[in-house]
């Protein structure tokens, strides 16, 4: 059981990985069109001919991760309860540093840009 839960936490820490590269890589591609990083209303991203590629995948990913968040969440303290006389620190804390990045991006102008 506990191994089973260790792949899905992996797994589950793999997804907001996907909705930060998407919005990276949509903010960088922005930055390079219009020759400098996006800020609030410069330009408005939904003037971007880029903006209808990038934005149904952002939103879906941003879905897929909020619900994996969620999921992610439960996973750990499963097995943190199940596991507490040999827990796994390097797993808790590769998944806590994959789920705190789109945290950390969500914070950012990047995404103040983006829901502009």
């Amino acid at each position: 059981m506990i191994k089973w839960i260790k792949i899905m936490i992996y797994f589950f820490s793999t997804l907001p990985l996907i909705f930060s590269f998407s919005i990276l890589t949509f903010y960088f591609h922005a930055a390079k069109i219009i020759g400098h990083l996006p800020r609030y209303n410069q330009p408005d991203p939904k003037e971007l001919g880029i903006y209808e590629i990038y934005h149904p995948i952002i939103n879906f990913t941003g879905k897929i991760w909020i619900y994996s968040f969620l999921i992610w969440l439960i996973l750990i303290i499963t097995f943190s309860y199940k596991s507490r006389k040999k827990l796994n620190y390097k797993l808790i804390i590769v998944s806590i540093i994959c789920q705190v990045i789109p945290i950390i991006i969500f914070f950012t102008k990047i995404l103040e840009w983006y829901a502009d």
